[in-house]
């Protein structure tokens, strides 16, 4: 079975209206509790797997969007988080060094030349995009 590598693209790859945004776990309770959802959202943190992802940047922010591919369909919008460009270049710092240092520890990682591809990301030969040759 081929592997099937589709990164979430929105629909028309439109910016998303800011009138979209939702807490997660928003809804209205009677009590505000601790550990209880209030009218602004859940105190607890969200867990959810993700295997595809799209980023659409402008001067200003960039917004990313995480899915789940299902077999052979489109992937399932999972989280879309809304950062400026500053944090977006600090996560990328970030991931890099914890992929580096996995890779250190482990071995490399490799991706299919597919996820390359539908990226439009230079070829991925070892030695390229997280970890060293050799």
């Amino acid at each position: 079975m081929p592997i099937i590598q589709r990164p979430y693209v929105p629909p028309e790859d439109q910016v998303p209206n800011e009138g979209s945004y939702v807490n997660p776990g928003a809804s209205p309770s009677e009590g505000a509790g601790e550990g209880q959802a209030t009218s602004e959202g859940s105190l607890d943190p969200i867990t959810f797997y993700s295997d595809s992802m799209h980023i659409f940047s402008s001067l200003y922010s960039a917004v990313l969007f995480f899915g789940e591919q299902m077999e052979e369909r489109e992937p399932i919008l999972r989280a879309r988080i809304k950062v400026s460009p500053q944090m977006l270049k600090a996560i990328a710092l970030l991931t890099t060094k914890h992929v580096k240092e996995y890779e250190d520890a482990v071995g490399p990682i490799t991706l299919p030349e597919q996820v390359y591809t539908a990226w439009e990301l230079e070829g991925g030969e070892e030695g390229e995009h997280g970890h060293d040759a050799g």
